[in-house]
């Protein structure tokens, strides 16, 4: 996955709630930390090549969000709506996105690590080159989405639900679920371990292997 294409040596010190004074709503080349941000509305925010340590965004409704070249390290963003949300070239880092809302979104080169996506949704979302590294996943939302070179590695996938979703060409072996939504044609051609593969056996052909 590509990494985000960030001049740290030029970042300067800045608060997020600045965007609100910029006439574009634009944030370039900065760094933001240790923030509250509850229950701001804005309308097409953009932040490009800057990092975000320790910020908390808590119930926030930012429409057509669009995000290049960035970092989330330690960030909080919960029950947030980023309806129609861009993210190209950005990484987070142990965050939490729970109960977060991406529906109708367009990711590209976007990873995910040691974070935790429960309940987050990703609904009639365009996902490529998407990396879930080590995240808890549980009763993730992504239906009728588009993935395309996404992996999964080491994830709780425990209870999401990919309605809809095709996951041909992918990888859930590394992964873990007691149970998965998932359209019977959809894991044609995605590698499972033998365990999922016996759950799937049983939920979509009543087979019970000995």
């Amino acid at each position: 996955m590509q990494a985000p294409q960030i001049p740290t040596e030029v970042l300067i010190p800045q608060s997020f709630t600045s965007i609100t004074q910029a006439e574009d709503h634009l944030l370039a080349q900065v760094a933001m930390k240790q923030e509250t941000i509850t229950e701001q509305q804005l309308e097409h925010p953009l932040i490009d090549q800057s990092t975000l340590s320790g910020m908390v965004f808590m119930g926030d409704t930012f429409n057509r969000f669009e995000v290049t070249d960035t970092l989330f390290r330690n960030c909080t963003l919960v029950n947030c709506d980023f309806t129609g949300i861009s993210l190209f070239r950005v990484r987070f880092e142990n965050c939490k996105l729970v109960g977060t809302t991406l529906d109708h979104g367009t990711l590209k080169a976007v990873t995910f690590v040691d974070c935790d996506g429960s309940l987050t949704n990703f609904n009639e979302t365009k996902l490529t080159q998407v990396a879930f590294q080590h995240s808890k996943l549980t009763e993730l939302n992504c239906w009728e989405s588009t993935l395309k070179q996404c992996q999964f590695t080491d994830c709780d996938l425990n209870q999401a639900d990919f309605s809809g979703t095709s996951l041909k060409h992918h990888d859930l072996s590394t992964c873990r679920f007691e149970t998965l939504r998932v359209s019977d044609w959809a894991v044609r051609d995605c590698r499972f371990n033998e365990t999922q593969a016996a759950y799937l056996a049983r939920l979509f052909l009543g087979i019970t292997l000995a």
